[in-house]
């Protein structure tokens, strides 16, 4: 395997999931024939079986006019291409659970605003305690599914390539590279080293591995995305491989429950294979009502962002004004460092030459959001699964919570259980805490998106950027109107000043 490194941002990504997921029925059933449909009709969708079924969805794909695709085991589906007009015979068909329609996903983005002080990771791990560790995370690997990694100081010697689902990925010589830089970024986070520039991730002892699902322009799918999660969910312990962490830097907001949702069932299912999942709670800020998809979901660590001010003391942080709130039934979990994050920058990238002023010397960047907070949460928990590697992901997950420091003046609905400190976690002993037992999600349901449009992984749909977009250099609270965003706008949450400030992942028009 090669080596790949990865870069992030504290930019919201805007995942557009469908809102199409209906149960089938269980019964025999004939498959409909479907119409014949016009050239380039055939649409993307994702089919799950329903459990102990005899009849194999993937027969009535083929007598519908369809084809088969990408298999996803871990989550009992696969991937395929259907006519149009056949969606709805598709979910009426034998041992059909729920049929979602894929969704394109494109990253953009717009200038930085309004600054934000540098954060170095010395003092981003000084403030949730790793120096006090005796373990740098060594032995553990950690998956990032992102935009690819690339080969830059500090992170070369430190990634394995695992698995490019990208349309790059066609291409030998552009497989497995971040050409956007986001991926970069976080990874460097997680377990960057470059000890001549002083520069350390916060599981400098950890390995990345790279599951790339977007392009150098940043277009990927959900599709693509549920390939990345099912790779890493069975190939967590081949090849020589030790994933006990997978980090996701997104999340969306939706008005469907977790248990339909289909995202939010791979995360489950690849923490019930052993892998501990941690997820950006989303900035939606004070206006936001829920945790994003899938920090929505009660299994996996949902992180929100503290501002660390860039000094050691805890004594003068607070949670920052863009990490989204949550909802009575879901608050998150932990808040970790996320505003102002010095990473590793992919010179050349995408955001690179969109953000020059983001740029810290010659390797470096910087960037806020629970996006990066994410990054220090997952290299977190990758030094304790070091330190005590008889733990499962809910013991993980149970010790970061019952240990962390909450923050003077901020209630749990944005700071959960407060800062993540690891000295505390490492201490604590596990025979107190009982496995999570939450309602499992269950696609085949209806699951909507807000709306009941689609699920967006960070931010603008091109239509929707008019007069009252981007005013006072933020989001207001009228920014996504119309079915859009409506109360839960993104504010003060973009990359700030020299930060990347407004990415975002958009729908393309629907032809």
């Amino acid at each position: 395997m090669s080596s790949t490194p990865l870069v992030g941002w504290r930019w919201r990504r805007q995942l557009m999931l469908t809102a199409s997921a209906l149960a089938a029925g269980c019964a025999t059933v004939a498959v409909p024939t479907a119409q014949a449909a016009p050239p380039g009709s055939q649409i993307s969708v994702v089919v799950l079986q329903q459990p102990g079924a005899h009849d194999a969805p993937e027969h009535a794909v083929r007598a519908l006019g369809g084809h088969v695709g990408r298999q996803l085991p871990l989550i009992g589906g696969f991937a395929a291409h259907v006519p149009a007009p056949a969606v709805a015979a598709l979910r009426r068909s034998s041992g059909v659970r729920s049929v979602t329609r894929d969704r394109r996903l494109t990253v953009r983005s717009t200038d930085p605003a309004v600054p934000d002080p540098a954060t170095s990771l010395a003092v981003a791990g000084t403030t949730i305690g790793t120096g006090a560790l005796p373990s740098d995370g060594a032995g553990v690997d950690v998956a990032v599914v992102d935009t690819g990694v690339a080969r830059v100081p500090g992170l070369a010697d430190r990634v394995v390539d695992g698995a490019d689902f990208s349309t790059d990925a066609l291409d030998p010589s552009k497989r497995y590279i971040d050409g956007f830089g986001h991926g970069t970024h976080m990874a460097g986070i997680i377990a960057g080293f470059d000890p001549a520039h002083g520069f350390s991730g916060i599981a400098p002892g950890s390995r990345v591995v790279n599951v790339r699902v977007a392009d150098h322009d940043g277009v990927t799918s959900l599709v693509r995305l549920l390939a990345g999660i099912d790779w890493v969910g069975r190939n967590a312990h081949r090849d020589g491989l030790n994933i006990r962490v997978l980090s996701l830097s997104l999340g969306g907001p939706t008005d469907g429950g977790y248990r339909s949702d289909p995202l939010a069932y791979a995360v489950e299912q690849a923490w019930k294979s052993g892998v501990a999942v941690v997820v950006a709670a989303g900035n939606g800020g004070v206006a936001s009502t829920s945790l994003d998809s899938p920090a929505y979901d009660p299994y996996p660590i949902a992180v929100g962002a503290e501002d660390t001010t860039d000094t050691p003391s805890v004594a003068d942080d607070h949670v920052a004004e863009f990490s989204s709130r949550g909802a009575a039934d879901r608050l998150p979990d932990v808040v970790a460092p996320g505003v102002g994050i010095v990473s590793l920058r992919v010179p050349g990238g995408l955001l690179d030459q969109q953000f020059p002023a983001a740029r810290i010397g010659d390797g470096f960047f910087r960037g806020s959001g629970t996006s990066q907070a994410t990054a220090v949460a997952a290299g977190a928990v990758a030094r304790l699964a070091a330190l005590r590697p008889e733990l499962s992901p809910d013991a993980l997950k149970a010790l970061l919570r019952a240990s962390a420091r909450p923050l003077p003046g901020f209630d749990a609905q944005v700071q959960g259980n407060g800062l993540i400190d690891l000295v505390g976690a490492a201490a604590l002993p596990v025979d107190a805490f009982a496995p999570q037992t939450w309602p499992a999600a269950r696609p085949g349901g209806v699951w909507r998106a807000r709306h009941g449009a689609a699920v967006q992984l960070t931010v603008e749909n091109q239509d929707a950027w008019r007069m009252n977009a981007w005013r006072m250099n933020a989001w207001r609270m009228n920014a996504w109107r119309m079915n859009a965003w409506r109360m839960n706008a993104w504010r003060m949450n973009a990359w700030r000043a020299t930060q990347w400030n407004g990415s975002s992942w958009e729908t393309p028009p629907t032809p």
